[in-house]
């Protein structure tokens, strides 16, 4: 996938999303996982939860909704199929900055390399839950991943507040990266682009 959104670093996303109107911004920044938040003022925070399959009315899509431990969906109504699916606050960091993010399903599983059914199955087996956080803790700082960060203003408890979420995130095409980097030092050099035969 191609890096979509303005490309710009976490110090200068940050700036940006504060500027943020109800027009959601994305940007594109690389950086590294730096840190999944394990822990809320003491308390050990869900990695993933138990979300229902069960089709939306009219669509394809999967409910997703949170279900009891029952497995009851209170929005469908009924106990149905269902799965976990990973919702981490991580901690992106580059040379400027760092930034919490909330990072969904899809993108959170590529993050860390795994499956919210391999999450469960890691916290339900043999380490308990100090052996998913050392999966975890095995992706800090590992490779350089290509961030696309979603920011719009939205309305919590009637407040007006900026959410930031992590779209997507991918390793770096180390050779784009390069030549992206190669280009912003010559344009810094005022120099003019120079094509390079492969």
């Amino acid at each position: 996938g191609a890096a979509s959104g303005r490309s710009c670093s976490v110090e200068e996303m940050r700036q940006a999303s504060e500027m943020v109107t109800s027009q959601p911004e994305v940007f594109s920044v690389v950086g590294r996982l730096a840190l999944v938040q394990t822990r809320k003022q003491g308390e050990v925070q869900p990695l993933y939860y138990i979300a229902c399959q069960e089709p939306r009315p009219g669509s394809s899509l999967p409910c997703n909704k949170r279900v009891g431990e029952d497995g009851f969906c209170a929005a469908c109504n009924r106990v149905g199929k269902a799965a976990p699916r990973l919702n981490l606050r991580c901690r992106f960091t580059d040379f400027s900055d760092s930034a919490w993010l909330t990072t969904f399903h899809e993108t959170a599983q590529r993050v860390l390399s795994m499956s919210a059914e391999e999450a469960k199955a890691t916290e339900a087996g043999e380490g308990g839950r100090e052996g998913l956080e050392a999966a975890v803790k095995r992706c800090y700082f590992q490779q350089p991943l290509q961030i696309t960060v979603r920011a719009r203003l939205d309305s919590y408890n009637g407040e007006a507040r900026t959410n930031i979420t992590c779209a997507d995130a991918r390793p770096v095409n180390r050779t784009a990266h390069g030549r992206a980097m190669l280009k912003g030092i010559r344009e810094m050099l005022g120099e003019a682009p120079v094509v390079v035969a492969h």
